[in-house]
């Protein structure tokens, strides 16, 4: 189900229940009134919920067949798509022992009204939408063995009266919002053998009163706020089977040694991302059903131990980033015993201690291993043939270390390699051939080595491969042409290698193309025309060869273009006036070469301090603080000059320009040295690179229990990203729909360049391919946990927090943050942004209910002055944005402008007020909602408010009797800001910045005369 339409369902919620109602009544009537609150069915589980069979028989109801009548006993909906809220009048269903709703729709709040069922057992409600906090009246469901409210929006702390559910075994209450510390008191239910919060806001330290809990098989605490030590009452808890506390900050100086002896039962150990030291137990070995352990990004010292081997059943040994040492061959002997570890699918010991040569016997480890990752280490020698045996490794990294010797013995053999890291080593010899036939290869650095020979032509076979990096080399020869024939390739980079020849017209067949890195060598000849096709490129990197020719006017297309280093070549003619035109190139450097003629000044040219021009002594004019010459007056046709005086001043600008140049000449080359060697990466050094593997483990390979929205160009899931460390939202482009490829990389290009509170943030972005070879492409978000305005706006709840229950403060400030994105995109950005499909479902909220607006897919740089420029084009104008909420002009063929931004927002604004979507059914034969709201102003807004702000103001005015004028005088500021962004005419619409100001007084103005 698309998105638009699960938010037309939401908004056809009904009314707050009265709950006067839910007086004591027939089982099969309480089913009826579960049923009325469910506002969508897509899979009709509920259609047999009728009067042709018995209540006993409709789908997901069980009945004890020994009462008469027969009384409900078990409610199981589970995973059937359904969308509304829980009925209170459930609470009447005092059989009922199991209530199953989990993996649906359902949101506000859980109502205290759950814990009139005494006999329940069983409450699963996670992987829904409920919010508010968890009452306290749960505690009365005396005979609960199990309470999941897993995956919902639930704030507060966790009660304390939990502690009184004496039968209760699991409690699972994770990635939620939680906040507070764990209470001691949950010691008392001595029966509890799951405890999981993962993903919440806790803090405080580990209660020591945990230890007590002797049935506890389940420790879950993972990425909250949780400091101080483990308690050591936990590691005496014989029963764990599983414990689950990293990303926290816990801080201990050691654990246990005995720790695998008390812990004898113990599967997995999960302590990662804390603060940890000391070495690593020992006796961990006495837990022999251990299958999982990670202690990676802590302070542990010392050897791995060799003991470790004696786990048979060991998958998962996660060291990174700790200090651990090998320097010897008996602190290498782990390497031996751990080769009878038969199941071991991970060894990564990144970044630690390790030294001399990497043993021999890493090849007789687990035929199960696929990620071995030994890069950050001081290891030396060769690489031990016997690694070419681990046949199924996916990812080999071998990275920053000190190796030497070839690579042709052992590379080729990696079947199901995805990521090859070599890089930074001392590598000799050529490149072999057969690395061609790693045909899952996506990730190839092998930069700063000493390989030498040809690039292999038979790299062109991996057509999966999307990062190539061979530079700081010897290699020669010419750069092979079918390797802009790869289809995934997106960077780049042989730079600082021996590299002859032209650079192939081919080039023009790499569109995908993001960064492209060839300086530093002796490439010679024009630069192809065909670049241009490549309109992706942000970074091109081509200093100090031998090319020559002007530059290329198909550059003019590449409009993402972020970097442009030409230096140090033989370039000629003048400087192209449309690299003044390209908005995002922030570094140009065109020095040392022979270029000739005026310097522009628009753009890149603005600013000195980005541009590089040095080294060319036919150059004039341009910025002062560059210090050209200014270039020289034309003269005039009717008076001319004699012929010895042109003469005369040619020399004489010559000879300034030699001067000039020996003047800076040594300032030129270090600044050229330093230019080319910055070449930063396509994927920002400061964002994590993520594969479509990563995405797929971080959404339980995007599961529809996942799923948190859906669009016109793509889904969008909930994950964890453990790289991150946090939860994401992730975006995932259907391809296979029309326009989908052009929004990714538009959303891409505009994202990447701005920074606002306001505005969604993107952690990474992954273009590659699926597990079937398809083109994948996903942008990643931080995750808003309030979800967006749309549901706030149109569904109703019980909490100050949540949908249909927003104050007007709320009201206001959430416009204001929107006001104040839309100004920054306006006003802060040149060219400026249109948003283009501004709109409550793209408008996300945070934990403190700040807005941030997101989904740029539609978004386009635009030229306020022209009516029409390459990028504000008028074609298909009147399919940008959502009916009703796009500018009247561009149905008409008007150029998409920032005052169509201003339109929108004026929407969005009367739809704040009015609790009315410009598209309701009540807006028909010409009256739109701006004529609504017109024909009630000023005098009679309170006929057009939405429900709950006529309540807040019926409330005001039955209190203190104080504040209804403050806040009619709020709502009359609003509207009236709300009427003049939607004027018909663009040109009588004031700018964001105007209307930021505005809101900002109103805000002023409010708090100060209520006092809020």
């Amino acid at each position: 189900m698309k998105l638009q339409q699960i938010l037309i369902i939401i908004a056809s919620l009904c009314s707050e229940p009265d709950y006067a109602t839910c007086s004591p009544k027939s089982d099969r009537l309480t089913l009826l009134d579960f049923k009325n609150s469910i506002s969508s069915d897509p899979h009709a589980a509920l259609a047999s919920w009728n009067d042709s069979i018995h209540f006993c028989r409709w789908e997901g109801v069980s009945c004890d067949s020994t009462k008469h009548p027969r009384r409900v006993t078990a409610l199981d909906l589970a995973n059937r798509g359904l969308i509304g809220y829980i009925s209170p009048c459930l609470g009447n269903l005092t059989f009922l022992t199991a209530l199953n709703l989990s993996q649906n729709g359902f949101a506000r709040e859980i109502h205290p009204r759950l814990g009139h069922l005494q006999q329940l057992k069983f409450l699963i409600l996670g992987n829904n939408s409920l919010q508010g906090r968890i009452p306290n009246d749960l505690a009365n469901c005396t005979r609960l063995r199990a309470m999941d409210l897993s995956s919902n929006q639930l704030v507060g702390e966790i009660p304390v009266e939990i502690a009184s559910l004496s039968e209760l075994a699991s409690l699972d209450l994770s990635w939620n919002n939680l906040t507070g510390r764990i209470p001691s008191s949950l010691s008392n239910i001595s029966s509890l053998s799951e405890l999981i919060t993962t993903e919440n806001q806790l803090d405080g330290s580990i209660p020591d009163e945990l230890g007590h809990l002797r049935r506890l098989t389940l420790l879950a605490l993972v990425r909250n706020k949780l400091s101080g030590p483990i308690p050591q009452s936990i590691f005496n808890l014989s029963s764990l089977e599983i414990i689950s506390l990293e990303s926290n900050y816990l801080s201990m100086m050691y654990l246990p040694i005995d720790l695998g002896t008390t812990l004898h039962n113990l599967q997995n150990l999960y302590l990662d991302y804390n603060q940890i030291g000391g070495p690593i137990p020992p006796s961990l070995p006495n837990a022999s059903q251990l299958v999982d352990i990670d202690l990676s990004f802590n302070s542990f010292t010392g050897h791995v131990p060799t003991t470790l081997g004696g786990l048979r059943d060991l998958s998962w040994l996660n060291l990174e980033a700790n200090h651990i040492e090998a320097n010897d061959k008996q602190s290498w002997m782990f390497m031996d015993a751990l080769t009878n570890c038969s199941s071991l699918n991970v060894l990564a010991l990144f970044q630690n201690q390790l030294m001399g040569e990497l043993p021999s016997s890493v090849g007789n480890l687990s035929s199960r291993l696929q990620y071995l990752l030994l890069g950050r280490n001081e290891l030396s020698g060769s690489v031990p043939s016997s690694i070419r045996n681990l046949q199924g490794l996916t990812s080999l990294g071998l990275d920053s270390n000190n190796f030497d010797g070839s690579v042709t013995d052992w590379v080729g053999n990696f079947g199901f390699m995805e990521k090859l890291f070599l890089e930074n080593n001392r590598f000799v010899g050529q490149l072999p051939s057969y690395i061609g036939n790693l045909s899952r290869l996506w990730y190839i650095a092998l930069k700063s080595n000493k390989f030498e020979g040809l690039v292999p032509v038979t790299l062109g076979q991996l057509q999966h491969l999307q990062i190539l990096d061979i530079s700081d080399n010897k290699l020669n020869g010419s750069i092979p042409v079918d390797l802009f024939s790869i289809p995934a390739l997106i960077s780049f980079n042989l730079s600082y290698n021996y590299l002859q020849g032209i650079l192939p017209l081919e080039v023009g067949n790499a569109k995908q193309l993001m960064e492209i890195d060839v300086s530093s060598n002796k490439l010679y000849g024009k630069i192809p025309q065909t670049l241009g096709n490549c309109e992706s490129l942000e970074n091109i990197l081509m200093g100090n060869n031998f090319l020559q020719g002007e530059i290329p006017s198909s550059l003019k297309n590449l409009k993402s273009l972020k970097m442009l280093n030409l230096s140090q070549n033989n370039l000629s003619g003048p400087i192209p006036g449309f690299l003044g035109s390209l908005q995002f190139l922030r570094q140009l450097d065109l020095s040392n070469n022979n270029l000739q003629g005026e310097i522009p000044r628009n753009g890149v040219f603005a600013n000195s301090t980005a541009l590089t021009l040095d080294g060319n002594k036919n150059l004039c004019g341009g910025l002062l603080e560059l210090h050209f010459q200014s270039c020289p007056v034309l003269p005039s046709r009717k008076r001319g000059l004699s012929r010895s005086l042109k003469i005369s001043i040619l020399v004489a600008f010559l000879i300034l320009a030699l001067a000039l140049a020996a003047t800076v000449f040594l300032i030129c080359r270090k600044k050229l040295r330093k230019t080319a060697s910055m070449g930063p990466s396509v994927l920002d050094v400061h964002l994590p690179q993520v594969s479509y593997m990563d995405l797929a483990k971080a959404t339980d390979n995007f599961s529809p229990f996942n799923l948190i929205g859906q669009g016109a160009h793509g889904s969008v899931y909930k994950g964890f990203i453990g790289l991150l460390k946090s939860v994401v939202a992730v975006k995932v482009f259907n391809l296979e729909m029309q326009g989908a490829q052009n929004s990714f990389v538009v959303e891409c290009q505009a994202l990447r360049y701005m920074r606002h509170r306001n505005l969604v943030r993107v952690l990474t972005a992954c273009s590659s391919v699926d597990s079937k070879g398809n083109e994948f492409k996903a942008i990643v978000y931080e995750f808003m946990p309030s979800g967006n305005l749309d549901m706030l706006l149109h569904s109703e709840e019980n909490n100050e927090h949540s949908p249909g229950h927003l104050s007007l403060t709320q009201r206001l400030n959430i416009a204001i943050d929107v006001a104040n994105a839309l100004d920054y995109l306006h006003s802060s950005l040149q060219p400026p942004i249109v948003h283009c499909d501004l709109k409550p479902s793209n408008i996300l909220l945070d934990n403190d209910m700040d807005a941030h607006v997101g989904d740029f897919g539609l978004a386009r740089l635009c030229n306020d002055g022209a009516t029409t420029s390459t990028g504000c084009s008028t074609s298909s104008v009147s399919l940008r944005g959502t009916i009703g909420y796009t500018a009247p002009e561009y149905a008409t063929g008007g150029h998409i402008s920032t005052a169509g931004d201003v339109y929108s927002f004026g929407i969005l604004l009367l739809e704040m007020i009015t609790g009315k979507r410009p598209t309701d059914k009540m807006f028909m034969e010409g009256m739109d909602i701006v004529d609504f709201v017109q024909r009630h102003f000023p005098d009679q807004i309170m006929q057009i408010l939405g429900v709950s702000l006529k309540e807040e103001d019926n409330a005001l005015h039955k209190g203190t009797g104080t504040g209804g004028e403050e806040t009619h005088h709020c709502l009359v500021s609003m509207l009236e800001t709300g009427l003049v962004c939607t004027r018909p005419s663009p040109k009588e619409r004031p700018s964001m910045q105007e209307v930021a100001r505005k809101l900002h007084a109103t805000r002023i103005a409010y708090l100060e005369d209520s006092s809020c």
